[in-house]
């Protein structure tokens, strides 16, 4: 059993990241399961789904997309078993994944973005760095994503992704305020002694612990909980994300190539940014119709 699963996850070209959470989702079948991969049956995984969602200790029960996530891994296991001969047919193809409904989509408004921008310029604590990255994570970027840029990546126009979720590399245009930004930030670094080279991290945490190196991904999450506690409201960096697929399609940008510029594989996951456009341009419409300015700006 050991075997077959460590052969998958060397086989599967994910992340990091996505290559544990397998383990970790194919482990939990095991322990519950305890027979051999060859010997699972549909009725055995629909039992299993049963498990993963009737859980008596509301701290233990899953909810329904960690369960759908568990038996998509599982289901992703098994094909890998088919195509590779090891079984001849994939138990859990017969067991449906339960159905989720459409994701929220966390847009960020115009005033709350303005807001956010400017408690960032006028605090004390590193101001180039903050600003620079909220233009980055303005572009349509991962915390995750940002965190692994280096200098390299930044050409003066463009950032190159090459660290992306589920493989999604690309590259990302940078608007006139986003590069001044970050061209103010990098020439102080400059200024200050520090020699860039093209695997210097593109931003630096100055925490007393981790002074000089990469800013990681908890370093942008603290930094996205301070300036919650300034402007007032809760907001984190992946929202920036959705704002900027939103305010694209808002603007008439043709749907695929704001696809392109996300980088999202599928046009079923995308199409929850363009029902969230459609949704805002109706409520201005609304607004405008009725002669009321929108609430939100």
């Amino acid at each position: 059993m050991l075997r077959s699963l460590q052969e998958f996850l060397q086989a599967k070209a994910v992340s990091d990241n996505t290559r544990r959470a397998y383990a970790q989702d194919l482990q939990l079948f095991q322990r519950w399961s305890g027979a051999s991969w060859e010997a699972v049956t549909p009725r055995e995984v629909a039992a299993f789904k049963s498990y993963l969602e009737q859980q008596e200790d509301p701290l233990k029960r899953r909810s329904p997309a960690t369960v759908r996530r568990i038996l998509s891994s599982l289901r992703s296991f098994y094909q890998w078993m088919v195509r590779s001969g090891y079984l001849d047919r994939n138990p859990s193809i017969a067991v449906d994944l339960p159905k989720l409904p459409d994701p929220k989509i966390d847009y960020l408004s115009d005033r709350q973005v303005a807001a956010i921008f400017q408690a960032a310029i006028a605090g004390k604590n590193l101001p180039e760095r903050n600003v620079s990255l909220l233009w980055v994570l303005c572009h349509n970027l991962r915390a995750s994503e940002v965190s692994a840029l280096n200098y390299g990546d930044y050409d003066g126009m463009r950032l190159v992704i090459r660290q992306g979720k589920s493989g999604s590399h690309g590259v990302v245009p940078l608007g006139a305020e986003a590069r001044n930004w970050l061209d103010v930030y990098l020439r102080l670094r400059e200024s200050e002694g520090e020699l860039l080279d093209p695997l210097s991290p593109l931003f630096l945490s100055h925490s007393r612990q981790n002074k000089g190196e990469r800013l990681g991904y908890g370093g942008i999450r603290k930094l996205m909980d301070g300036l919650s506690l300034v402007v007032g409201f809760k907001f984190h960096a992946h929202q920036f994300r959705h704002t900027y697929a939103t305010n694209l399609v808002l603007k008439g940008m043709n749907p695929f190539h704001v696809m392109t510029l996300t980088r999202h594989q599928s046009s079923q996951n995308f199409r929850r940014y363009s029902k969230a456009a459609e949704q805002i341009a109706a409520e201005k419409a609304f607004y405008s119709a009725i002669g009321e300015a929108h609430p939100e700006g």
